[in-house]
């Protein structure tokens, strides 16, 4: 080491400058994912679902513009109505406007919960849009032209909503944009007061903060070079890298703080040395927790997995080697603040004293905490709701629960119905069944309005009521008008459902009573198929605690073995368990008792956190190990007290930083901060608490001699 820092540290620096500014060029070019398609899991045989709805019925995404006027329907609410209609009619990528004027404000009750409320002041305009997977930005600008259009109609009588799930995507888009601005100058300005207060050195400031940049500007470069695009999800890596980034640079700057040689560069050579291990293998298994997100189902999830994954890579790497040739051209500390007495050093003193002393009654507080624990984790609900996750105080969540509340559903299911037989419909029969399933869809809770074939034909007049039970129907069905609702070769058929604002728990529910009804009506004579949007979310949500098992029981046995190969011993990847299961239980059980719902943001923490909190295992550990000469009890005094301090520290720091993202826009990610901060504490009780005493009753009671 001292001869690198003598030879190469001006080149060293002169890569990594160069280096940074590619990555920078590279951000530049950061997208935001404006469709959100990242958050929707991987699933072929719904996408095959999707796609064959799409290409029957060419029905694409729409807008619901809502128009609140008292008594709507007199003279000047229809001609409102008109004139809004043909101003969206006219803007580029509007493909089709449905209102009450295309059925001369007609009253009947096929349109009521549809365009038109119940009590006749609010009407209902649909906007349905061309496809833009290939145009992101027209899109956007549609979005704001209908918005800014709404908004010009708006006074003390009139008042406009809008809603659309192409409208919930583009706003996501904006709020992580938003959030962008926000996370990464607060995680700088969060972090930087942290470092100071634990160093209380301007470097122990500067290069920390400094390494997180650099770990943040290449991380986000190499995702921006391979044309990624930031999501609700990947919008958490500046903070969280910045977070991770800084754990390697605490451990050896204190440990240079606290060297007592007094040439600087032995001085970094020796921090370098004692540390570069222990850092390697805690990065290695904070590595592995967020690889594990690979397994998961959401394209999202696993970019935000492997991202972060190098990110924290990068930043052991440059934490390190830029650390070492920052530190070597500082002067050699001569006081180290843990030197100091304060009041964390007097309480590492009495919980090491504690731990030693009381093992046993550690351990029972532990299992009684760990079953009220499991208890509480078993109420744990798997919900998924979109507009909840944007929270009540955005304009899209109040305007959407006005249109729910006043007007019809925001959320829309699609079922595919065709014969099973795969014969074209052809008899009144067989529509009449439909239409008796139609009903019974339409008295089920939460269904707010239902539309189907067979309301075409009343609207024209041609009721099923009016037809010869045998009627030769096809000819009929032929009709062009038909066509948003019976494929030509009249094989499949579709009823959309306008569902009311429910997350996917409750709506999994009305998914199996459709389902009853279906076999209720339709006998195995006719398949169902769902498709849409909210249809999506459901069954996502479905795979999710699947997934989220599965990618953390890959991380636990990963870090595990790494522990295990690591200390070379069977009993330390044993104790290695204790400290890092609990905490995630007791996050949990928090979870369940206050009705915080499993979504794709928290159900990230488990594995996440069991790659971030088993650090200050490892760490204490090997300080254990070094420092077990014989006498167990002197070991646990003597590691509590120094690595505790350097535990403790990068907790604050970490914690900190995770909770820079409660301020985010999205309440996955704030529940996800929240969570996973307080997880970390967790984790550092156990590791300062749990662990030693663990250790005590493991060596020092069997006259053990080495811990092994």
């Amino acid at each position: 080491m001292p001869s690198f820092l003598d030879r190469w540290r001006i080149p060293y620096l002169i890569v990594i400058a160069a280096l940074t500014a590619f990555f920078a060029f590279q951000c530049l070019n950061l997208r935001v994912d404006q469709d959100n398609r990242s958050m929707d899991a991987d699933n072929e045989i719904q996408a095959l679902v999707e796609k064959e709805f799409e290409d029957l019925f060419q029905s694409g995404d729409s807008i619901i513009l809502a128009i609140h006027k008292n008594d709507i329907l007199d003279s000047h609410g229809k001609d409102l109505i008109q004139e809004i209609g043909f101003e969206l009619q006219a803007l580029e990528g509007v493909k089709q406007v449905i209102s009450l004027a295309d059925h001369n404000y007609s009253s009947a009750s096929i349109f009521e919960g549809l365009l038109i409320s119940k009590k006749r002041n609010t009407a209902g305009i649909h906007i349905l849009l061309d496809d833009f997977s290939d145009n992101k930005k027209l899109q956007a600008h549609i979005i704001q032209e209908i918005q800014a259009l709404a908004a010009t109609y708006e006074n003390e009588q009139v008042q406009c909503y809008i809603t659309g799930l192409p409208l919930q995507k583009y706003e996501a888009g904006q709020l992580v944009l938003k959030d962008q601005k926000l996370f990464a100058p607060l995680s700088f300005l969060i972090l930087g007061c942290v470092l100071f207060l634990i160093t209380r050195q301007l470097s122990g400031l500067i290069f920390p903060l400094l390494i997180s940049a650099l770990s943040i500007v290449w991380t986000l470069g190499i995702y921006s070079f391979f044309g990624f695009s930031l999501n609700m999800i990947t919008s958490l890596l500046p903070p969280v890298i910045m977070t991770l980034s800084v754990t390697t640079s605490i451990h050896i700057y204190l440990q240079w703080l606290q060297g007592s040689e007094t040439d600087k560069k032995q001085r970094v050579a020796a921090a370098i040395k004692k540390l570069y291990r222990p850092c390697l293998f805690a990065t290695l298994t904070t590595a592995i927790g967020f690889l594990s997100l690979l397994s998961s189902d959401t394209p999202a999830v696993r970019q935000f997995g492997l991202f972060t994954s190098i990110g924290v890579t990068i930043s052991y790497f440059i934490g390190v080697s830029g650390l070492a040739v920052g530190l070597s051209f500082l002067k050699a500390p001569t006081l180290h603040p843990r030197k100091r007495k304060n009041l964390l050093t007097s309480s590492l003193k009495k919980i090491s004293a504690f731990t030693v002393k009381h093992p046993g009654k550690i351990i029972f507080a532990t299992i009684a905490i760990a079953a009220a624990s499991f208890y509480g984790s078993q109420k744990v609900q798997n919900n998924t709701d979109l507009l909840r996750f944007l929270g009540p105080k955005n304009q899209l969540f109040q305007d959407s629960t006005f249109i729910d509340q006043n007007l019809t559903g925001v959320n829309c299911l699609e079922l595919l119905i065709s014969k099973s037989n795969h014969q074209a419909f052809a008899h009144i029969d067989e529509l009449q069944q439909i239409a008796d399933f139609q009903q019974s869809l339409s008295l089920l809770l939460h269904v707010k309005h239902s539309l189907s074939v067979i309301d075409l034909l009343e609207i024209k007049g041609e009721p099923l009521s009016g037809f010869p039970t045998h009627f030769p129907f096809a000819k009929v069905l032929q009709d062009s008008q038909l066509a948003p609702f019976i494929t030509p070769d009249l094989i499949t058929t579709r009823i959309s459902l306008r569902i009311s604002a429910i997350g996917s728990s409750t709506g999994a529910q009305l998914i199996d009573n459709i389902h009853s009804l279906a076999k209720k009506h339709l006998g195995d004579s006719f398949t169902i198929k769902e498709a849409g949007g909210f249809y999506r979310v459901i069954s996502e949500s479905d795979h999710l605690v699947a997934s989220q098992i599965k990618s953390f029981a890959i991380a636990l046995t990963l870090i595990l073995l790494t522990i295990g190969i690591v200390f070379r011993s069977i009993r330390f990847m044993g104790l290695a368990i204790i400290p890092n299961i609990i905490p995630l239980l007791m996050s949990a059980a928090i979870m369940g008792f206050f009705s915080i719902d499993l979504s794709t943001g928290t159900a990230m923490i488990a594995s996440v956190v069991i790659g971030i909190a088993v650090d200050d295992t490892i760490h204490y550990l090997s300080a254990f190990k070094k420092s077990f000469q014989g006498d167990c009890n002197a070991a646990i005094y003597t590691t509590t007290q120094s690595t505790g301090y350097a535990l403790t520290a990068t907790t604050l720091a970490l914690s900190l930083g995770f909770w820079v993202a409660m301020f985010g826009s999205f309440q996955p990610t704030v529940y996800f901060a929240l969570l996973s901060g307080l997880t970390m504490w967790f984790a550092l009780a156990c590791d300062l608490l749990v662990l030693p005493a663990c250790l005590k009753l493991t060596f020092c009671t069997q006259g053990k001699n080495n811990p092994s």
